[in-house]
């Protein structure tokens, strides 16, 4: 949007702009939407931003570590959560050889100018190149060896609000349209409203909701279970004032959980000992029964749109998380794989032999050593369930 001599951007907590395989699967790449941003702002005939970009990113609350996630954490799975999400709050770094003995070559996606980058790989036969996340910016170290052109795993960025300002200015420029000022936080929306009028909006993003389910359950992508979390909690205290009262700030973790306990009770499940801390699970403070998993998978394939989210989830030996697991049953298991260290959970729906769909809940805490003989007991269990006869009747 356009107020002044200012461009703003104002997030709401969607997590799909950027995202690469939401953008391949649309045929397009992670900055396309700043493509059509820039067709936009070029259809007004503005070629330069005389003020500022100013970002808005408090559509949820100011914390977006959870404060029960492992402090080590620096991984693409433990992004920041907040109101303006690019690229999952990543940068996406590929190496190329050159000469042998000489440091690589390196690119980032989103080219962005707010970020440091310590070159340490070396050309060499042996590829075995490895990349860190230093604490207190976004500075990521590359080291090791490399032999042939590799996408490193992607890393979290400090500060995704900025981190998003800074990717589209530097597309922008690279368009031919430039902004003389500086990238500016700003505590509320212009005018306090989050949707601009018609005369100062530019351009919209906004990724379905299907598509958003779909890398939650099928890729078991963090980052959009936290917004989605902090999403329904906006939406179960519709107003900041609501929220207050209630001692919870309007997007938080905390009114997502209240969120859920609220759902749970109107579909007629017992919340009781269920913990809500997270939207991913990667929280160890979490807590939930096979039975509230089991019962909750009930309510939603009885929904009118239950075959959405079925169909949202992990498909066994076809896709996501679950491709390489119980092939033979393909199309039969639909489910959702949950694990931190020591856990191991595998939850969903199976169709027996005779067509009966059974909702199953295995979960495995606390567990010792290696972890795959516990996948293994959960393939066997599903198995055994869809051979699975009922008794015939007296």
């Amino acid at each position: 949007a356009i107020y002044g001599d200012d461009l703003w951007i104002i997030g709401t907590g969607d997590p799909g702009p950027g995202d690469h395989r939401l953008a391949r699967a649309a045929g397009d790449t992670p900055t396309s939407m700043f493509d059509r941003w820039a067709d936009a702002l070029a259809a007004r005939g503005v070629t330069h931003i005389a003020g500022d970009l100013v970002y808005y990113d408090g559509a949820f609350e100011p914390t977006q570590i959870h404060p029960t996630w492992a402090p080590h954490v620096l991984h693409w799975y433990a992004a920041p959560v907040s109101g303006l999400n690019f690229n999952d709050n990543c940068v996406s770094i590929t190496i190329h050889p050159t000469e042998p003995g000489r440091p690589v070559r390196w690119e980032v996606m989103p080219p962005v100018r707010n970020i440091q980058i310590v070159n340490q790989c070396i050309t060499a036969e042996k590829h075995e190149p490895v990349i860190e996340k230093r604490p207190g910016g976004n500075i990521y170290l590359i080291g090791g060896t490399c032999s042939k052109q590799a996408s490193l795993k992607d890393k979290p960025v400090d500060n995704p609000g900025a981190f998003f300002a800074d990717a589209l200015r530097t597309h922008l420029a690279g368009r031919g349209i430039t902004i003389s000022g500086e990238i500016v936080p700003a505590d509320a929306p212009p005018g306090g409203r989050e949707t601009p009028d018609d005369e100062n909006l530019v351009a919209v993003h906004e990724t379905r909701l299907v598509d958003i389910i779909n890398r939650i359950n099928t890729n078991s992508q963090n980052l959009f279970a936290e917004c989605m979390l902090k999403l329904a909690g906006r939406v179960y205290d519709t107003t900041a004032m609501r929220a207050m009262t209630r001692g919870l700030p309007p997007g938080s973790w905390e009114n997502g959980a209240a969120a859920v306990h609220s759902f749970m009770r109107r579909s007629g499940i017992d919340p009781t000992g269920l913990v809500v801390a997270d939207g991913s699970g990667l929280s160890r403070a979490n807590r939930v029964t096979a039975r509230q998993l089991s019962d909750l998978l009930r309510v939603m394939y009885n929904r009118r749109d239950g075959r959405v989210y079925v169909d949202s989830l992990a498909k066994a030996g076809i896709d996501g998380s679950l491709g390489g697991r119980m092939s033979e049953l393909k199309g039969r298991v639909f489910a959702k794989t949950g694990y931190i260290g020591g856990v191991r959970t595998l939850s969903g729906y199976v169709i027996t032999e005779q067509q009966r769909w059974l909702a199953f809940s295995f979960l495995y805490n606390d567990i010792p050593g290696k972890v795959e003989p516990y996948e293994e007991l959960q393939d066997e269990a599903v198995r055994m369930l869809a051979t699975w006869t009922p008794p015939e009747k007296k």
